[in-house]
């Protein structure tokens, strides 16, 4: 090769080199998800911790699940903040708190509007409740949860 020419294979050789560090499946993957944050707190933390998230707002509550209705999202102990919502934005799929004819609050899903009020449901209830969510007795919208370490095991 005279000093004037041009090494044109060493340009190849890199371009080479150049794209296949850009190919592969690792380039393309997007970047793993994190994990939630999440601890083991007690039922008082738990409760402390809402209320702290209740604040924030006038006309949030604080409540206590009980029962497996709702699982598997939510268990028997978990600490619920609901917060209060119009009746005409109620949406299907919404989990919202409502106080039964026995007077005892309720936290299931919306499944469909109707005359006399939505029709709710567990999420691991075999059937709906038998009772609707109206503007009379509609609590809110669940807009946080903390589970217990009791919740948790």
């Amino acid at each position: 090769m005279n000093r004037y020419q041009f090494p044109y294979h060493w340009l190849a050789l890199g371009a080479g080199l150049w794209l296949a560090g850009c190919a592969g499946p690792l380039a393309d993957a997007p970047p793993a998800p994190k994990p939630a944050p999440s601890t083991d707190v007690g039922r008082l933390q738990a409760w402390q911790d809402a209320e702290r998230v209740a604040s924030g707002e006038t006309g949030r509550q604080t409540v206590i699940g009980s029962g497996d209705s709702m699982r598997p999202i939510y268990g028997d102990q978990t600490v619920l903040v609901l917060a209060p919502i119009a009746y005409a934005k109620l949406k299907v799929g919404m989990q919202v708190g409502y106080v039964n004819r026995s007077g005892r609050r309720v936290v299931h899903v919306l499944l469909a509007p109707g005359l006399d009020g939505w029709r709710v449901q567990g999420l691991n209830n075999e059937d709906e409740d038998g009772e609707r969510v109206t503007r009379y007795n509609l609590i809110g919208v669940v807009y946080a949860s903390f589970a217990t370490e009791s919740e948790l095991k």
